[in-house]
């Protein structure tokens, strides 16, 4: 039963699927994570660092933003429930080459 909850179970594949066949970025490119601390957004993570992105993943509590930026090596991070969900995602976008759409 834990093979299916792993990497090579669903998270692993949904995380795989959504990066590379979905998002297809580029070594160099930044890359948004939201509920970075769940199954598949650590495994996201990893894989786009594996790509040569900048990551950067929002949580829910501090301790998980601090366990996304120390354990899990995410380069940014932040807790969507603590600030302001529109300026974060703009701090990120000024930063970002990409144009991020914030609704």
């Amino acid at each position: 039963m834990s093979c299916y909850t792993g990497v090579l179970g669903m998270p692993g594949i949904t995380a795989w699927a959504g990066l590379f066949n979905v998002a297809k970025p580029k070594k160099g490119e930044y890359v948004f994570v939201s509920a970075a601390s769940g199954a598949v957004g650590h495994i996201v993570e990893q894989l786009a660092k594996l790509t040569g992105c900048y990551v950067v993943g929002s949580a829910g509590s501090d301790e998980k933003v601090n366990l996304l930026k120390t354990k899990f090596g995410f380069d940014d991070a932040f807790n969507y429930k603590e600030q302001d969900l529109n300026a974060s995602l703009k701090r990120f976008a000024n930063s970002c080459p990409v144009q991020l759409l914030c609704a």
